[in-house]
This record gives C-alpha cells, structure tokens and sequence, in this order.
C-alpha cells in the first residue's frame, strides 16, 4: 500500500455533549429530508467515503482507531460513532470488525446512507457481491443526491463485469456534480464496453476540470491506447507518474504504453512498481503478469494471475490470461 499525507487524519471523530452531558446526535443521526435524501449525509460523512487504503497515514490511523474504540465505549448507541470507527477499520485492513461495526450502527441506524455503502464496500471486497449489490442498491434509495456513493456502485458494478448499469451510475453521478472522479471512471467503464470515442471524450472533460489530476491523466491515457496514439498516451503517462509518483495507477499507465511501444522490459519494471506500491491491486498484478509473459516468463506470468484471482475472483482478464499460459505451456511441454 502507498502511504502519503495524513488523509486519514482529515475525518475526526468525536461527539459534542449536550447539558445533560450525554451527547448530542443532531448531526449524528440521520432524519428525512425534503429532497429525498437523507441528512446525516453530509459533508462530514460523506468524506469518509473517499478514504482510501493506500492513501492512509497508518500512524494515525491506529490513534484514531484507539480514540474511537474508548468513544464508542462510553457512548455505544452513537451511530455516527460506529460508522466511523467501521470505516477506520477498513483503512487498517480489518474487515471483519469494520463490517461488525457498521452492522452495528445499522441496527442503531437503519437509515444512515453512508455506513450502508461502506458495508457494501466491505462485503464487495471480502467475496459477498449479492449482499454489497444489496446494500448499495438501498444507500442509493436513501441518499439518491450522493455522487460519491453512485461512484462507489458504480465501481462495484464494472468489477462485477455489470457495464450497462456501471456507466449509468457513473451518469447519475456526473449529473449531480462533474468531478474527476466520476468522469475518469465513466471514461474506463466506457473503455471497458468497447466505446472507445465515449471513453476519450469522458477523459479529455476529466483533465479539463483538473489538468494536475493523475488519476485524469491515467484515464486519458488509456483512452488513448485504446484509439492507437501512442505517442500521446506515453505523454500523459508519464505526467501522470510526475503528478503522483506513488500512484500504482500511473505506473500501470505508462508500463501500458511502454509495452504496447514493444518495450517490454521498461513496462515489467514499471508494474514491478506499481505491485510494490499495492500489492493487493489485482489489475496491477495481471499487468505485470502480461508483461512477463510478453518476456517469455511464462511461469512467473502464471504466478501473477493466480494471484491477481486470489485478490479478485471477478478479474475475467486475469483468469483468460492464465488460461492461455498455461495451455501455452503445457503445449510446448509435450514430446
């Protein structure tokens, strides 16, 4: 995992005490509201859905985590309290117990948008995609003006190889608020379905809004792969790579042009780095297993995918790779 600036530091949690001393949950707990939507999604919560693991000061991480166990102690029916501790939780890599305390603030809460969609989260990536599809189905119903959490749905969905209603997701997102995020994924998952004009369009409207976004310049860049302008997308690869070089996303980016330009050897190194700044990206480890394979490593290619479908049983590439090697190689095996 790569660890930058404090992020995880930015969300802090806590409760203010009423007179009586008890605290206060009139942000805490969730009440309808005119539009739809549901009012404990705000700011402040919905920041929490932006957390990433690789972007975690782990230092931190583990006060916080020490400050809210006490917290939730001595106030155990605070929902807002729960959900925050759940999701620090997932940042250290628990699931169990982040899944165990968002349980929690739902029974507390049923209503709370947000700790919905990081329980989808969680379930999406422990393997349960019929209960995390369930989940965010119903944070959607209950915060229909979230953009973060149709992003987040949306990423579920493309994993789950679900194109049509991932990009409409991606839509619904981008109608709400056009940010980076929305339009560099809607640009992938249009990649993903084959509209490769679509993608370069989402893309380019990507870095306009934020031209020193890597993550823009990574969607654009494999735009345009897929359009065959290599000499644009090594550009815009390796701005992505100066933007954030501890991005693995940029180095995968740019190990991609660099291998479609035939310099296989330069693109191994490139997502040698990316698996070393997060060993558990599935896609990093079937791209670095393409490439050795490009090498002649069959073995050490075989590797990789197996451990790029332990990471993502979902990854339809990783599992047609291996595939191919291994009946590659049992072919060349034989007398």
């Amino acid at each position: 995992m790569r660890v930058c600036s404090n992020k995880a530091a930015s969300i802090q949690p806590g409760v203010t005490k009423n007179a009586a001393g008890s605290p206060s949950t009139n942000e805490n707990v969730p009440k309808s509201d005119t539009t739809g939507g549901i009012a404990s999604t705000n700011e402040r919560s919905l920041k929490l859905l932006t957390l990433e693991r690789s972007e975690t000061d782990f230092k931190a991480l583990g006060e916080q985590i020490i400050s809210l166990r006490r917290q939730v102690t001595d106030y155990p029916k605070d929902p807002s309290l729960r959900l925050d501790l759940g999701t620090f939780l997932y940042l250290a890599g628990d699931y169990e117990g982040a899944a165990s305390e968002l349980k929690h603030a739902l029974s507390l809460n049923p209503s709370n948008a947000v700790a919905r969609c990081q329980l989808a989260r969680i379930l999406d990536f422990t393997g349960d995609h019929g209960e995390a599809l369930m989940q965010f189905r119903r944070a959607v119903e209950l915060a229909p003006g979230a953009a973060e959490i149709h992003i987040l749905f949306a990423e579920s969905l493309m994993r789950g190889g679900n194109f049509s209603e991932g990009i409409n997701e991606y839509r619904r997102a981008i109608g709400i608020e056009p940010t980076v995020s929305s339009l560099s994924g809607l640009a992938e998952a249009l990649l993903a379905a084959g509209d490769k004009i679509g993608a370069l369009k989402a893309a380019r409207q990507a870095v306009s809004l934020d031209p020193s976004s890597a993550r823009a310049q990574v969607a654009l860049t494999n735009a345009l792969i897929q359009a065959g302008d290599l000499q644009s997308a090594v550009r815009t690869a390796r701005q992505a790579s100066l933007l954030d070089p501890n991005a693995p996303d940029s180095h995968m980016a740019l190990g991609r042009c660099l291998f479609a330009n035939g310099r296989v050897d330069e693109a191994v190194e490139e997502f040698k780095l990316a698996v070393g700044l997060d060993p558990l990206n599935a896609k990093a480890r079937n791209d670095l297993g393409y490439a050795l394979y490009g090498r002649g490593d069959s073995l050490a290619a075989i590797n990789e995918y197996r451990l790029a479908l332990r990471l993502n049983p979902r990854l339809t590439e990783a599992r047609n790779n291996l595939e191919v090697a291994i009946h590659r190689l049992a072919g060349r095996k034989r007398p």
